[in-house]
């Protein structure tokens, strides 16, 4: 009787153990759009140049994006003014100066697999020009 009891014991350990051991361990899952993304925008009269899109959460949960774009093969820093992120579409306005004329560009997107693209619209001393922009999201460093 005791043999039958330490094999049942036994066996539901090793049983124990396969589950424990067999089970798919699946990494944390990352914000869907966190991560770095490099690409193009397009503008009227078939300018456009590079461009490079940050999305990070803080300690707080709150999205943040740094942007970087060229323009006439000179990169141009922006400021984030306001970020929205509803799902896979965000909202993004940013600050930029060229020349010493301060102007700010509103970009609309969506995610879709890893790529983020959209439409914008930026407002300058000289103007309103809009156009489309399309990024892929970079490898992850390690």
């Amino acid at each position: 009787m005791k043999l039958l009891r330490f094999i049942t014991l036994w066996l539901a350990g090793l049983t124990a153990c396969t589950i424990a051991f067999g089970a798919e361990v699946k990494p944390a899952a990352r914000p869907a759009l966190a991560g770095d993304y490099a690409g193009q925008w397009r503008g009227q009269n078939d300018v456009g140049g590079a461009l490079k899109l940050k999305f990070t959460r803080n300690q707080e949960a709150a999205w943040t994006a740094v942007a970087t774009f060229t323009f006439d093969g000179t990169d141009v820093p922006a400021t984030t003014k306001s970020l929205k992120v509803e799902g896979n579409k965000i909202d993004l306005v940013i600050g930029w100066e060229i020349q010493g004329t301060a102007a700010s560009s509103h970009l609309k997107g969506e995610l879709k697999d890893d790529t983020l693209e959209g439409s914008y619209d930026s407002t300058t001393a000289e103007g309103a020009g809009v156009g489309t922009w399309k990024t892929t999201r970079t490898p992850a460093r390690s």
